[in-house]
């Protein structure tokens, strides 16, 4: 006795299930690209927010814990962030002191620019 199929009988051929399947793969591959693209947003997100953290530090020590003078200077943060300094005068000595531009930038391991921050500073004149 054998099973014969009539027409207008329900059943999936081989070709509609694997067109089927080539569908749910092409949706899975999408969800799994935007998810990997969060991850990659949301970890740059941490790396320059602590980047961020770290060089404002550092700023605020420029004048207090190290001398406010003119020059470049470079250095490492943590996992491999570095950084450089340059610190210029830009008004001439007066009774008050004297003006600093202060330009710190921070680069990525993989020597990206990350950041940029400007300040000014003044160094209280002798009296």
């Amino acid at each position: 006795m054998g099973i014969t199929m009539r027409q207008g009988e329900a059943g999936f051929t081989l070709i509609e299930v694997l067109v089927a399947f080539a569908i749910v793969a092409l949706v899975l591959a999408g969800i799994y690209q935007a998810l990997a693209g969060a991850f990659r947003g949301e970890n740059r997100a941490q790396v320059q927010e602590r980047v961020l953290a770290l060089a404002r530090a550092h700023l605020e020590t420029i004048g207090l814990e190290q001398p406010l003078e003119p020059g470049e200077t470079a250095g490492t943060y943590e996992a491999g962030l570095t950084w450089h300094l340059t610190v210029a005068p830009v008004a001439p000595l007066s009774d008050k002191g004297q003006a600093f531009r202060i330009v710190l930038e921070a680069q990525g391991a993989d020597g990206r620019p990350l950041l940029r921050l400007e300040t000014f500073k003044l160094a209280a004149g002798s009296n």
